[in-house]
């Protein structure tokens, strides 16, 4: 490939790799993104050489009109607040705009200067391991763009004038320099991206060593939040359905004591008042305390005063886990089944201060203070990414206590989980007829759980008779729906016979990974229970939805690469977005531990077995490399034809016969026939043969091939007079 070319393509490649990085973060309008890729797609066509248009003046003219809008909009949008937003906009404007007038180096060098302003917006906008990538390939073809650029200003600003006597020649000199194919050459790109990877690797390794100070920047200012469903201050039935195909990841979760058994409800909100087919929550619910103790917050723990002996009975017996929340656009905090104590570092992104509190009954959210830039303090809501831990209690309810158990008197405090607007009598009837016989609040809620899961059928293909209220239409017309369905039947159920209940949303057990030992729970994992008070028992959960139907399948080798890939993203969050002082300790330690303590067989095994599959992509990678430079064009994979003719043709090089612009090889050999070069003969016929060989098919023994070479590479000498 010529080297201009080479220059060009590797110039948008590293405009490209930061443009996706910032594309990928998903704050760019789809119109932008599209816009700002065809515009940039189109210009790589346009050249001043060629396009007559790019010379003229109304050309010019029109794109400086438009960066005047551009500026007076990112202007007008700064001003109202979105300065980030307008700045990014801008950014991809003036490269647009740059790359569709490049007449010279200054404006490649400009182009070079705005796709770095790119790749830093990426690094605050976005936190994901797509911009990790992006950021991989960025160093290797700004590695390659900026070494040909220097080699393209040396040779148009310095070689020329020193070796030209003739200004007229000038330019001719120029092309055939930026039209030649041996400047750079896949060794020269091979080496320099090698070495641009070391430097890469190296820079990782000071970023793993340098003491760490908090959160890093990302944490601030990354991950645009996920929207959710059902996590808000009210949910309408039939809206769960919407996201069950949905393969996205809200968080990960490590159990430090071993996974549980059961499968895990993760709790988030519950809901206590129903209105014509949606749920609201009352804020004059009654809520419950939180006792901290150190970065541990208990709910609801039944003393004031939280000291080492009650924590340790407090959290006897519970499941730990360590959660990695992905940003949503909720700041409540999840927890498997009957969470009983919340753990989280004091100390948030930017030196703010991380807080705990309860809205409402066993919900818990997160609040962000911070100072603001006229130095008070404000507190928000934080939706970005947390890491925290969640201790719980996940058994089932001690039977003992519920199943013979007296009525009591519902408390005054929990007479909103009884309140209910007017149902039609069919479906008094039928709740006053699933109770009856049937003494205690347990057995009733059974009997109420029972009759959802085996008389009504679970789907996602919601159908809706306006005539009846939705509570009816389900029980008794369609008699089919999804998990908000069945909760809300039931909760309804059994507020008619005087039992509290609440709808909780949240999430329903997840996919393991084989590759970090975590769970990941999924958008598509969103679901619906109830929880149902039984007096001295307290909330116990039931969950009346049947089985549904079991997910899409996939391949053995798709769900590997997912859950790979899923592993790879949670190391970077850990391990680079919230790396800090105590991770890098934990990482010194583990260091210790591997190499300090020695290695045995089973350790062997044990990182072995996980460092495969990484070994295993990066062989597959650099297979298919090798198969690319075998099967591509470069000049150890040409024709047989080209070799012999550019062997042919450096021997004349190098007897000081130079190939000129637009000069044939024919030309070329007759003229070195004018000049007496001595294998002008034998590569004129060479010429000829390699002509028959490669558009009329003819087959020519190669011994005569090699012969004619011989005679160009290595002339006789002219005989003796």
């Amino acid at each position: 490939m010529r080297f201009s070319a080479i220059h060009k393509v590797v110039s948008y490649l590293m405009c490209a790799a930061a443009f996706l990085a910032l594309a990928l973060s998903r704050e760019l309008s789809i119109e932008i993104v599209v816009a700002t890729a065809a515009f940039g797609a189109i210009s790589y066509r346009i050249e001043p050489g060629r396009w007559d248009e790019v010379r003229q003046r109304w050309w010019t003219l029109a794109w400086n009109i438009l960066t005047l809008i551009a500026f007076a909009y990112t202007v007008v949008r700064a001003i109202g607040g979105d300065v980030l937003g307008s700045g990014v906009r801008l950014i991809c404007f003036l490269l647009v705009n740059k790359l569709n007038n490049r007449r010279a180096s200054r404006d490649y060098q400009q182009a070079y200067v705005l796709s770095f302003l790119m790749l830093v917006a990426g690094a605050a906008l976005s936190a994901e391991l797509s911009y990790a990538l992006c950021f991989l390939l960025y160093v290797v073809f700004t590695t390659w763009t900026l070494t040909l650029f220097h080699l393209r200003r040396e040779m148009e600003d310095n070689y020329l004038l020193k070796h030209s006597d003739d200004a007229s020649s000038e330019r001719v000199e120029v092309e055939r320099i930026l039209n030649s194919r041996r400047i750079v050459g896949g060794s020269f790109l091979v080496g320099t991206g090698l070495v641009s990877l070391a430097i890469f690797l190296a820079s990782a390794v000071a970023f793993f060593l340098i003491p760490r100070v908090g959160f890093g920047f990302f944490s601030a200012h990354g991950r645009k939040q996920q929207p959710m469903v059902g996590f808000n201050e009210r949910v309408e039935l039939g809206e769960y359905g919407l996201i069950k195909d949905n393969p996205q990841v809200v968080m990960r979760v490590e159990f430090p004591g071993g996974l549980p058994q059961d499968p895990l409800r993760f709790r988030g909100v519950a809901f206590d008042q129903y209105r014509g087919g949606q749920w609201t929550r009352t804020a004059s619910l009654a809520k419950e305390p939180l006792i901290s103790y150190g970065n541990l917050s208990f709910l609801n723990p039944g003393t004031k005063i939280v000291d080492r002996a009650t924590r340790a009975r407090l959290l006897a017996g519970t499941v730990e886990q360590r959660i990695y929340l992905d940003p949503l656009d909720t700041s409540i905090l999840f927890g498997a089944s009957m969470p009983v104590a919340f753990e989280i570092s004091a100390r948030g992104p930017g030196g703010a201060s991380l807080e705990l509190e309860t809205k409402r009954a066993s919900e818990v959210s997160v609040k962000v203070t911070r100072r603001a830039l006229n130095g008070e303090m404000q507190t928000v809501d934080h939706k970005g990414a947390l890491r925290y831990s969640a201790y719980s209690r996940v058994g089932p309810p001690d039977l003992s206590k519920i199943i013979n158990q007296p009525e009591v008197e519902v408390p005054a405090e929990l007479r909103e989980y009884l309140a209910l607007p007017r149902m039609p009598p069919r479906v008094v009837e039928l709740a006053r007829a699933l109770v009856a016989g049937r003494k205690s609040r347990f057995t009733q809620a059974l009997a109420v759980e029972q009759y959802l899961q085996t008389g009504l059928r679970y789907t996602l293909d919601l159908k809706r008779d306006e005539r009846y209220v939705p509570i009816e239409d389900f029980l008794f017309v369609q008699k089919a729906g999804h998990c908000e369905y069945f909760a809300s039947a039931m909760a309804v159920l059994l507020r008619m016979v005087g039992i509290p209940t609440r709808v909780v949303n949240g999430f329903l057990g997840g996919e393991w990974n084989e590759y970090g030992n975590y769970l990941a729970v999924r958008q598509g994992d969103a679901h619906a229970w109830v929880e149902v008070w039984l007096g001295a028992a307290g909330w116990v959960t039931f969950d009346p939805t049947p089985v549904g139907p079991s997910p899409m399948k996939t391949s053995a080798f798709t769900q590997r690469m997912r859950q790979l890939i899923d592993n790879m993203e949670l190391a970077w969050f850990k391990y680079v977005i919230e790396y800090d002082l105590s991770k890098q300790v934990d990482l010194a330690q583990g260091a210790r531990r591997a190499f300090g303590d020695g290695f045995s067989t089973t350790r062997l095994r044990g990182y072995v077995t996980r460092a495969f599959p990484y070994v295993a992509i990066v062989a597959m990678l650099i297979g298919t490399a090798i198969i690319i430079r075998r099967r591509g064009t470069g000049p150890s994979r040409r024709r047989p034809t080209d070799i012999l003719l550019g062997r042919a043709l450096d021997a004349l090089e190098r007897r000081g016969v130079h190939r000129g612009l637009g000069e044939t090889s024919r030309e070329l050999g007759q003229r070195a026939h004018a000049l007496g070069d001595p294998g002008a003969v034998a590569f004129v016929e060479l010429v000829e043969r390699c002509y028959e060989i490669r558009y009329g098919g003819h087959d020519v023994p190669r011994a005569d091939l090699d012969r004619l070479l011989g005679a160009v590479v290595r002339p006789l000498p002219p005989p003796a007079p």
